[in-house]
């Protein structure tokens, strides 16, 4: 029955686009079976922690950045803009 299904699905997609929600599902099933043991490999190849405090580090100078440059353009802060630790706000 699988065999079955298989032919009669790849007779089907005879372009890459017939089989794409094939793919799809191959790699959703693959990422969430090894989802494990590939953060494991992760962890112990490229570490975590440190490299979390400077993305969120590089982020709020980001959007600081961002801010600042609303405020330029604009002649006023943005509502979503972080206060400055200099204004006391």
């Amino acid at each position: 029955m699988t065999v079955r299904w298989l032919s009669w699905y790849w007779d089907w997609a005879g372009s890459n686009i017939g089989a794409m929600p094939a793919c799809g599902l191959l790699a959703a099933g693959f990422a969430i079976g090894c989802r494990k043991p590939l953060a494991r490999w992760w962890h112990k190849h490229f570490g975590v922690r440190a490299e979390l405090a400077e993305i969120r580090d590089a982020a709020a100078a980001a959007h600081r950045i961002a801010a600042d440059l609303f405020e330029h353009h604009a002649g006023h802060a943005h509502p979503c803009a972080p206060h400055r630790e200099s204004e006391g706000k």
